[in-house]
């Protein structure tokens, strides 16, 4: 029964030990944190393993053991538990900046969209419907470029994992369309401008 209860404080030295060395030191980002937790918890366990030898090595071979793999499997499972917290917050990252950029997308396109819907915007700014102004043909092909990137690679569902971490997936590449859409844009609307101040 004492050796079941010896066992158990290994387990449960070696398991706190581990987890306070792989968590709470990197979190209170102190050189000398790693050393102490390490120490505090050889001292703990060092008096649990060495006094049973007295009366039999065995004992304390046993509980050597016992806290070997409870420190390997301690390790394991806490820098398991590390890798998909940082996987999901990658994650997170990527479904808000791919949100976000379609956000911004549809609002481009609709923007765009009311010099085609709105009879006003199109009679004072023909020039935002005609691919034949070297401006708007460009923001076709960038409207046509982001439109091809967010429905491709980009998408949350395909979002593809390397390891563990999930990878950019063609994010950031959709992000520089959008960005490059709302320039065009921009550039389109300035030249539609000057080609109504000159009528």
């Amino acid at each position: 029964m004492v050796v079941l209860v010896l066992a158990a404080l290994v387990c449960l030295t070696a398991a706190a030990t581990v987890w306070l060395i792989r968590t709470r030191a990197t979190a209170e980002n102190d050189p000398d944190a790693t050393f102490w937790y390490a120490f505090a918890g050889l001292c703990v366990a060092a008096p649990l393993i060495l006094i049973p030898a007295l009366t039999s090595s065995f004992t304390s071979l046993a509980l050597f053991a016992v806290a070997l793999a409870t420190t390997v499997a301690t390790h394991k499972l806490v820098v398991r538990r590390q890798i998909t917290a940082a996987a999901t917050d990658r994650r997170r990252q990527l479904s808000l900046a791919l949100s976000t950029a379609n956000h911004e997308h549809d609002a481009l396109m609709t923007r765009w969209g009311r010099y085609e819907l709105d009879p006003a915007a199109a009679i004072d700014f023909p020039a935002m419907s005609d691919v034949r102004v070297p401006e708007t043909s460009a923001l076709a092909k960038a409207a046509r470029a982001a439109a091809s990137l967010r429905h491709g690679p980009g998408c949350l569902t395909r979002m593809s994992l390397t390891g563990d971490v999930p990878a950019d997936d063609g994010v950031a590449e959709y992000q520089r369309a959008v960005a490059m859409l709302a320039e065009a844009l921009e550039t389109a609307e300035k030249a539609a401008q000057g080609c109504l101040a000159r009528q």
